[in-house]
């Protein structure tokens, strides 16, 4: 990937334009000229050799064709870390306050007060989604910075033997949910640097799961049916990303 240039959400925005595309694109072609160099260093047979030595020159080109494909697929994992760190510095910066402290103190006692408005209503049976849909500015980023709290005390661990199999809540959904809302209240910049990080939460799951499937073919250490395998998970965790806020 060239260099990124240009304002801070643009950058973002490129970043996770080009993560699409390097799953599309640059892993399928990785994967298929891997497939067809694996293939020729199979067929391989030159009647000139003893079947030793063509023993030797097929095993030659099936690691000379499994260390480009791990060179090139190391180039893909860099540029792909390097984009998802550029994403998230872009949305913190964007979306942290910049103010004075005076300021600053003025935005954090509105957003209590929303926070306390919010907790109210959830608290007598309203939906996340009805709090998130009648929100201002101030109760979105407390939504953003309390539920996650609010939300892991709503589940206490039983005690003793029923907490065997109890799992913290995972608030991610809920926190994106408000965040897909607080994005439209902000200003354009910040809102397309915070979208561009929600896009990459919900598209970074598939590429993992495809890049580590990916590897193991890479490596030879890939069990025969692992690349449906990997091809499922990456499907499941699209999926999972991707489902809505229940309305529950």
């Amino acid at each position: 990937m060239p260099t990124l240039t240009g304002p801070d959400y643009i950058d973002a925005n490129t970043a996770t334009h080009r993560l699409k595309q390097t799953r599309k694109t640059d892993l399928f072609e990785l994967r298929r000229r891997l497939d067809a160099a694996l293939g020729k260093a199979r067929a391989f047979r030159d009647p000139d050799l003893t079947d030793e030595a063509n023993q030797r020159r097929r095993a030659d080109m099936e690691r000379a064709a499994r260390k480009q494909a791990a060179a090139d697929l190391d180039r893909i994992q860099r540029e792909t870390d390097a984009a998802a760190t550029l994403v998230r510095t872009v949305a913190n910066k964007a979306t942290t306050a910049a103010a004075g402290a005076a300021e600053q103190l003025l935005a954090e006692t509105r957003q209590a007060r929303a926070w306390d408005r919010a907790r109210a209503l959830l608290d007598t049976g309203r939906t996340l989604p009805e709090v998130i849909k009648g929100a201002d500015l101030d109760t979105l980023h407390a939504l953003r910075a309390e539920l996650p709290t609010y939300l892991a005390a709503q589940r206490t661990k039983p005690q003793g033997m029923a907490g065997a199999d109890f799992t913290e809540p995972d608030p991610t959904r809920a926190v994106h949910a408000v965040e897909r809302a607080l994005a439209d209240h902000l200003p354009k910049p910040q809102g397309a640097a915070l979208r561009a990080r929600l896009d990459l939460d919900a598209l970074e799951p598939g590429l993992r799961e495809t890049l580590a499937g990916l590897r193991r073919e890479v490596d030879g250490t890939a069990a025969p049916g692992d690349g449906l395998r990997s091809a499922i998970a990456a499907r499941l965790a699209d999926q999972h990303a991707a489902a809505p806020l229940p309305a529950e």
